[in-house]
């Protein structure tokens, strides 16, 4: 398997498939102009509550109380949480969270290679020991988990993304550390994104599902988005023969945008997402009737020419261009939904990708080993190896003062 490979069939990644209906009775869509129409959703024709779709008995995880699965109005017609939701956290993310998470974010990244650095073997398997470790570290910073419970929150998450949306385990034990989490904020408050969930919970404007689904929703967007895309940046590197290229761009921060802004079209992390129809619908020749379900597949819609901006000179969207310029894609969204987190996201591959390429020179790809991937509700990397000069990292290592941990 090659980092660009897709982890399920084709049709699912070309945005010319026509819409159908699968044997289960979901109706999909793929091109941009069809995804695009759908993520605008102007005449609320579409609607992210699971609620119609999910099994009838057994709790719901609280993934589903996060923003994601919930709109601007009801099933019923009624106003909806989404805005008074958004509206609590869009502040800390506008206004704080790129100043106030950088140096804390860089200080992990240094941690992170230090420590393999101090392995001694000239080896990392990037996807465990830097991508997936890293963005789950910054978003225990974030939202005040405890660093020891980092492993077993990564293997909780694994357990959520490797599960069907119409199956998720329940995690109880999670729910549990979380009020423990919220007590001991109570008791001792900072100033933090914690604080101010915790803060709106006391005073009534959130209530006890949604504090719950906020932190659960953070940590699973903060890591496995974000920890999936910054493999693809190591690993589509490596497979296109980049990593000189990204080299050599370093300071350069338009050309390092756009190299990140690719990463994120190329390799749409978060490939699909299902919708409930609420309005009688159609697509080219589906008609798609109202209480069916939809797949949205921004993975597909991210390979149409539309990405281009109408640019007719514009890169084949099939290849991988670190200079394509405009470049419209929508993995982390568009309209109501757009991700909070898009500016922490950018800033983790941003950084990540320049301490390595500083720290570990020589990084290359290991084609010794294979590469895995798995398709999930996040299409995930577990193993990526790369090699690098062990002596070289040492010298700049003991050149610089050790960073100090970050609590």
């Amino acid at each position: 398997m090659k980092p660009s490979d897709f982890p399920r069939d084709a049709k699912f990644h070309d945005p010319t498939t026509p819409p159908f209906r699968d044997d289960e009775g979901v109706h999909h869509i793929f091109s941009y102009a069809d995804v695009m129409s759908v993520l605008m959703n102007r005449d609320e024709a579409f609607s992210r509550d699971p609620a119609p779709w999910l099994p009838g008995t057994g709790p719901v995880h609280m993934a589903f109380d996060f923003m994601w699965m919930i709109e601007p109005f009801t099933l019923d017609g009624e106003a909806g949480r989404h805005d008074p939701l958004r509206r609590v956290v869009e502040p800390w993310f506008k206004l704080r969270a790129v100043g106030t998470m950088e140096p804390i974010i860089r200080d992990i990244m240094v941690q992170g290679i230090n420590d393999v650095v101090a392995k001694g073997t000239g080896e990392v398997n990037v996807a465990t020991e830097l991508c997936s470790r890293l963005s789950m570290r910054v978003i225990c910073r974030l939202t005040g988990i405890e660093f020891e419970r980092e492993q077993w929150m990564r293997e909780k998450l694994d357990e959520f993304n490797q599960a069907t949306w119409d199956n998720c385990p329940p995690q109880w034990d999670v729910q549990a550390y979380f009020w423990q989490l919220i007590a001991k904020r109570l008791a001792r408050p900072q100033d933090e994104l914690l604080d101010i969930l915790v803060q709106a919970w006391t005073e009534g404007a959130i209530d006890d599902h949604e504090l719950i689904g906020y932190l659960y929703g953070f940590s699973a967007a903060g890591t496995d988005t974000t920890g999936a895309s910054l493999a693809n940046t190591f690993t589509y590197l490596a497979e296109f023969d980049l990593l000189d290229y990204a080299r050599s761009i370093q300071g350069d921060e338009e050309a390092v945008g756009m190299l990140i802004e690719e990463i994120l079209r190329f390799g749409t992390p978060f490939p699909m997402k299902p919708l409930y129809v609420c309005k009688d619908s159609q697509f080219g020749d589906l008609k798609v009737p109202a209480e069916s379900v939809l797949g949205v597949w921004f993975a597909a819609a991210n390979r149409d020419e539309a990405v281009n901006g109408g640019d007719a000179d514009g890169a084949d969207p099939n290849l991988f261009d670190p200079k394509r310029s405009p470049n419209k894609h929508i993995a982390l969204g568009r309209g109501k939904h757009y991700c909070l987190g898009k500016d922490l996201a950018k800033l983790e591959m941003k950084i990540l990708l320049e301490e390595s390429l500083r720290r570990l020179p020589e990084l290359q790809m290991d084609a010794t080993k294979p590469f895995r991937r798995y398709g999930g509700i996040v299409d995930s990397v577990t193993d990526a190896h790369f090699t690098f000069d062990q002596e070289q990292a040492e010298r700049i290592k003991a050149g610089e003062r050790e960073p100090t941990p970050v609590a």
